[in-house]
């Protein structure tokens, strides 16, 4: 199996779909300049409450 096949969708997805909301969450507490790992994690952290919002919403709890 070609590695580029599953290395290039994932990575796309990291940098314009999880990053880009780690970024910007990280700009607004007033980090100018955040590195790419921290706006990784705070992009997961943002996607994982997303989730986590909407799952509960469908509950209704």
């Amino acid at each position: 199996m070609d590695e580029d096949f599953v290395d290039d969708p994932i990575a796309f997805l990291v940098k314009h779909v999880v990053m880009p909301p780690g970024r910007w969450v990280l700009e607004q507490f007033g980090e100018r300049d955040p590195t790419e790992i921290a706006s990784l994690v705070t992009g997961l952290t943002f996607w994982a409450s997303v989730v986590f919002l909407v799952f509960a919403l469908v509950l209704g709890w």
